[in-house]
């Protein structure tokens, strides 16, 4: 879904930063955006702390966001992006085959969102989109949304939860430990207790096996196992900070 708007081109080629983990999926965007002549690669982000320190001194039009990168806290990542640097527009990328909420995303500040179906050229068609100021949501998204105007769709119970909520059963889901959770989001184990009750409730469920259960079976981790096993790679928690 793209906007067909009279709008226009920034003076200078679109600045790109690519915020993604994985070196290969970095380098596979460079090339690509390397054969447009009216877009140019000013910098790159593995992890979160990496994004806020590209944008403080480098003027970047659109940010690629990989959908994972700032794990339950994706949200918080992207509103501090968009309080700090509002002339930057993110688009946010999602190849892992899974998509996040991306509706909770659009509705945080994203310009665009683009799921695992996309091609090259719409990819590119976003870019420019979302550099002139218009929105972008791929196609899949787009017949979704669309479906859930129209009544077509229902809400999923997990669209109740609060931003904390979310990142609590995000991270129930991933298998990390009790006390580990309630020390990464910096509160109380009783804390965290007291926001897996509410969870359990909203989504009328009784047992963390459950709410892990759902949370692979609605697709809001990258894969059943993937979100525990990179977080091991490093001792810097790439979603800290939110």
């Amino acid at each position: 879904m793209s906007s067909n708007a009279p709008l226009h081109l920034p003076p200078s080629r679109i600045k790109l930063l690519i915020a993604d983990d994985r070196w290969v999926v970095r380098e596979g965007l460079k090339r690509m955006i390397a054969q447009c002549p009216d877009m140019k690669v000013v910098g790159e982000a593995a992890i979160r702390d990496e994004v806020l320190e590209h944008l403080q001194p480098t003027e970047v039009d659109v940010m690629l966001l990989d959908a994972w990168l700032g794990g339950p806290k994706m949200r918080g990542l992207i509103r501090e992006v968009r309080r700090r640097h509002a002339r930057c527009r993110v688009l946010v990328l999602n190849v892992h085959g899974r998509d996040p909420d991306a509706l909770r995303l659009l509705g945080t500040g994203a310009a665009g969102y683009l799921g695992k179906d996309h091609s090259r050229e719409q990819l590119i068609d976003a870019i420019r989109q979302v550099a002139r100021g218009a929105s972008y949501v791929s196609p899949s998204l787009a017949s979704r949304l669309l479906s859930a105007l129209r009544g077509g769709g229902r809400r999923p119970r997990h669209a109740t939860l609060s931003d904390r909520e979310y990142q609590v059963l995000y991270l129930f889901g991933s298998g990390i430990p009790f006390k580990q959770i309630a020390a990464e989001l910096g509160v109380s184990p009783k804390t965290v207790s007291t926001y897996r009750s509410r969870i359990l409730d909203k989504l009328n469920l009784k047992t963390n096996a459950e709410m892990i259960r759902y949370a692979i079976e609605h697709r809001l981790l990258p894969s059943s196992t993937a979100a525990p096993a990179r977080r091991q790679k490093s001792p810097t928690d790439r979603s800290a900070g939110f």
